[in-house]
């Protein structure tokens, strides 16, 4: 692949996924990722304008996922904080997010639900406010 068309191939991508971050996480999202210099543009490169433009799940079911897993590895407060938000946004209840927290128990253990249900009660205390 020449120089020219990689570079015309990453901006399609990042063009694509800068489309999906502000659907999934939201209007400013795109802004905050950009704090993070080349890294954000591989999350929104990689993340949105590759794996979430494929077919076979929904942007619920791909909330879903990403949430059990970072909800199941522990110690991604903030991620799973966001990811709550965009579940809300693209149509995950928050019953549905109170029934993941409880399917976590079963698979990831009790502190990894309670921490989850944690930050459950803060993301829903703080959109209410």
């Amino acid at each position: 692949m020449s120089a020219q068309s990689e570079s015309d191939w990453r901006e399609q991508r990042h063009e694509k996924g800068a489309e999906s971050v502000k659907q999934v996480l939201g209007p400013r999202a795109e802004e905050s990722l950009a704090t993070l210099g080349e890294l954000g543009d591989r999350i929104i490169e990689t993340i949105y304008g590759d794996i979430y433009q494929r077919p076979g799940l929904t942007l619920k079911e791909r909330q879903i996922a990403t949430l059990s897993m970072l909800m199941a590895l522990g110690g991604k407060d903030r991620q799973v904080k966001v990811h709550m938000r965009a579940g809300l946004r693209v149509g995950i209840t928050e019953d549905e997010l109170r029934e993941l927290v409880i399917q976590l128990a079963a698979y990831a253990g009790f502190p990894a639900a309670i921490n989850a249900q944690a930050q459950l009660n803060e993301v829903l205390a703080e959109d209410a406010a």
